[in-house]
């Protein structure tokens, strides 16, 4: 036999169709919905304890979930003797909280949902309980801090949540009500980690029902986002594969609110504001467990089953069509494979005929025994990389465990005992017999769709650098690899715009072209709706053979990148709709290199160069740096050569926001600003500390400087930032920064095409103090990060901070020059305030104004 599932009899006798995980497996709820509040401030959510009500009544029917009344815990905001609903009050719901967490068991699905309003309180987001109230709410609503706290005990494996928070119609009187933060949902159920790659915990789903603060949609007697979830629930979304199983999914179900709920928006919404609906989810895709049964689908499911036990099968066998009949597969041969069982329980083939079309089916599977030693290989040197380099001290033995362990469990597939037993003596694996193990685990695994080309590597390592415990080691994938052009290097090969959805015409949007790409060459401007994407060629510049032409109507915004980025030189062609333009046209443009701007100005000149002079009477320069890429510190260079030219007296360097990017951009740019001295030292897993220094050559010394940072200026930025303060070059404004003091290098991996991304140093500042967080417990007491200098600390309230942002988007943008500009509401940023004041002090008291270049 080529493989089996590993499946016990007793499974086939349960009859749980939901029985992913132990046959004693059950489910819990906690639903709550609220209606009115206490406060007549806050307006009541139309249909909130309708929509709780609905869910509850579908989730207790046996033919969708069963959930067992003993543990439906179902909140409301009136009473409910039917459905022995407790009242919607904190204490109630977080007592709920609470008993759910300590019952349930690792195998247990766990099922929550939250129907009503909510607001900020402190730094948070809450929920409004029955008895809130917006002055009070930090006492009587529910905070999800007090959930994130309760939750933290959560040892279960499944858990799916479903938030339809609303924070509009909120009367705060004279309270100045800030904006809340919808994904603070997120941070309940998933948990919250200072890292760049957040990796998911394995089972835990959230769907939040707009991203958006915008108004709430009513729908038939229920609110748009219970209406399309209920309609999901009850079948619609069972739609994987090539037939409903009788099962819906969290990953079904991602699909199917992503697609439905701005259909509904665009129909529904009375005005543009309601139109615009943005669904957020998070583990959705990565995760294939069952919500509820489709009764449409699973009486015929069951049917079979039963005429499967029937049959003079092997146990074996048997339990592999168990698993086959009760869950539909993505994978072709085991679709294959589902449908031979369906004719045999439906008596349309014999055993015999069976039995040969499955020998068949396995073996179609084999994996030549070549293809096998290659993935053992490419996975071995890959190991061998993050063995070498990693910041710690790594097993060979235990790295080919992770390997393993990760790929049967990305897969769903049983660890057959054999491999269970190697792995138990795999610390006294040398090389060979790693290799010969995982080559033994690939052949396993056989022919299959989501291992082809190098898939099988990809998985491999990707999940063995998972549970490597030092923060920012990850494996890029060949896909993955294209999006890190942009993010470490500031290139990619394609048009040259960006967009966004407009979810109220249903297209994409442009928000405007790079400067001097092919887009910005060939005349795209911001506002430019695309509706079309034309091409003969595939994203690799192989010709279709045909011309393909794809409207954009339903088409997410990532699967348009992946069509519009391709080989250089290769042509594509968009059809577009301009405001004030009658008819849509089509523009051809060929696909080329493109250079994302990292050093950006005050303001764009009228040929959409940046102008770096902030304030010309005073003379007092801006620069904002968005990240380190490869050209950052000659764009960086240029532009303090630029304000030279003016008679610069005094410069802002702004690196809020700035994530990092390349060491030798951050030291290239400190240098510029400093005399000679140590910029920052860097610190291996072993031998000796590499000091990086500056030159006083070429240094622009003459002129006072303000550096700017806050909670999301990182990694780069940090060493920019505590070089200029330790050498008393600048005075740093704002807020703490994010305090990533090490140093991830990215090793190419030829053999997938991939690149290995892991943690090999850290690094730290002139003075010799710690930058990198993760080396301390995170007090704000210990040294870590880079504090602003002593009375020019400023931090921003969040609404400024949400302002901000977009006001630095807006910046950014290339303007269409043949519309009229748009009206900006007045806004004061604070922080670039106080640095300007600053300047202002410096430049008054100067003996000597001007720039000086050493050298």
């Amino acid at each position: 036999m080529f493989r089996s599932f590993g499946i016990g009899l007793a499974a086939l006798i349960s009859g749980l169709m939901f029985a992913a995980g132990s046959p004693a497996a059950t489910t819990h709820a906690i639903i709550v919905g609220v209606t009115q509040t206490a406060d007549p401030g806050i307006q009541p959510r139309v249909n909130a304890e309708a929509d709780a009500q609905a869910l509850h009544d579908l989730l207790m029917k046996p033919e969708y979930r069963g959930v067992p009344a003993e543990n439906m815990h179902l909140f409301l905001g009136k009473e409910d003797v039917a459905r022995k609903a407790q009242p919607a009050t904190k204490e109630k719901i977080l007592a709920g909280v609470k008993e759910v967490v300590a019952k349930a068991a690792k195998d247990d699905l766990v099922i929550i949902a939250f129907f009503g309003r909510g607001a900020i309180s402190a730094d948070r987001t809450c929920f409004f309980t029955s008895d809130s109230t917006v002055k009070d709410r930090a006492q009587n609503a529910l905070a999800t801090a007090d959930l994130e706290q309760e939750f933290q005990a959560f040892k279960g494996d499944k858990l799916v949540a479903f938030i339809d928070v609303n924070y509009k119609g909120i009367d705060p009187g004279k309270e100045k009500l800030l904006e809340p933060n919808p994904l603070d949902f997120i941070r309940v159920f998933v948990g919250s980690e200072d890292k760049e790659e957040h990796t998911l915990p394995q089972g835990r789903v959230v769907y939040i029902a707009n991203a958006n603060i915008s108004p709430a949609v009513e729908v038939e007697g229920h609110g748009l986002f219970a209406h399309a979830l209920l309609a999901g629930l009850k079948g619609a979304a069972d739609v994987e594969g090539y037939e409903p199983d009788g099962l819906v999914t969290v990953d079904e179900m991602d699909t199917y609110l992503d697609k439905t709920l701005p259909e509904l928006a665009r129909k529904y919404g009375k005005t543009n504001d309601e139109k615009i609906i943005a669904p957020f989810d998070w583990g959705g895709k990565l995760n294939h467990f069952a919500i509820t049964e489709n009764p449409a689908v699973m009486p015929k499911v069951k049917a079979r089953l039963a005429k499967l036990r029937e049959t003079t099968l092997p146990d074996e066998q048997k339990a592999e069509g168990e698993r086959l009949l009760s869950k539909m597969t993505h994978l072709k041969a085991d679709q294959e494979l589902r449908k031979l069982y369906q004719k045999l329980a439906d008596g349309d083939v014999t055993v015999a005929t069976f039995q040969s079309a499955r020998d068949d089916n396995f073996a179609g599977r084999k994996l030549p025994a070549e293809d096998a030693q290659t993935f053992a290989k490419k996975t071995m040197d890959g190991i061998l990389i993050v063995k070498s380099g990693y910041v710690k001290d790594v097993e060979l033995g235990d790295l080919t465990a992770s390997a393993i362990k990760g790929m049967y469990k990305k897969l769903e597939e049983k660890m057959p005992a054999e491999v269970k037993e190697k792995l138990e003596n795999v610390k006294e694996l040398k090389r060979q017999g790693a290799e010969a193990l995982l080559a033994d685990v690939r052949s396993r695994l056989g022919k299959r769709e989501d291992l082809e080309g190098n898939k099988d590597v990809d998985t491999a390592l990707g999940m063995m650098m998972l549970t490597l415990d030092y923060p920012y080691t990850i494996y890029i994938d060949e896909e993955a690899k294209k999006k890190s052009e942009i993010d470490f290097r500031g290139r990619f090969i394609g048009i040259g715009i960006q967009i966004r959805r407009d979810l109220v015409r249903d297209g994409l949007l442009v928000v405007s072209p790079i400067k001097g790409s092919p887009a910005y060459k060939a005349g795209l401007k911001a506002g430019d709706l695309i509706t079309e994407i034309v091409t003969d060629m595939d994203a690799k510049g192989k010709p279709l053979g045909h011309t393909e032409a794809v409207s954009t109507k339903g088409m997410k915004t990532e699967d348009a990148i992946k069509r519009i980025l391709g080989r250089p030189n290769t042509p594509i062609t968009v059809k577009v709709e301009r405001e004030g333009v009658a008819q849509p046209f089509t523009v051809e443009i060929k696909r080329n290199q493109v250079n994302v701007e990292t050093v950006l100005g005050a303001r764009r000149n009228a040929d959409d160069s940046w102008d770096f002079m902030l304030d010309p009477k005073e003379k007092i320069g801006y620069i904002r740096l968005t990240q380190f890429t490869d050209k950052s510190s000659g764009d960086m260079e240029a532009a303090v050569k630029a304000l030279a030219a003016q008679g610069v007296r005094g410069v802002v360097l702004d690196l809020r926001f700035n994530p990092g990017g390349l060491l030798d951009a951050a030291v290239e740019i400190t240098d510029l600003f400093i005399d000679d001295g140590k910029i920052v030292g860097i610190k291996p897993r072993s031998g000796r500390e590499r000091e990086f220094g500056g030159q006083h050559e070429g240094s622009y010394l003459g002129f006072p400087l303000v550096c700017l940072v806050n909670g999301e200026s990182a990694s780069g930025s940090e060493i920019v930032s505590a070089a200029l303060q330790d050498h008393k070059r600048a005075i740093i404004i704002g807020e703490r920064s994010f305090g990533k003091g090490s140093v991830q290098t990215i090793h190419q991996f030829r053999p997938a095409d991939a690149e290995i991304k892991m943690t090999t140093a850290t690094f730290w500042r002139p003075n010799g103090k710690n930058l990198n967080k993760p080396s301390t417990s995170g007090s704000p007491n210990e040294d870590w990060g880079v504090r602003p200098d002593e009375g020019f600390e400023l931090k921003l309230e969040r609404p400024e901070k949400i302002t901000l942002i977009e006001r630095m988007r807006d910046q950014e943008i290339i303007p269409n020059r043949d519309l009229p500009a748009k009206e900006k509401t007045e806004f004061k940023d604070r922080q670039l305030e106080m640095g300007l004041e600053y300047l202002k002090s410096q430049i008054r008291t100067a003996v000597k104004p001007g720039l000086k270049k050493a050298g």
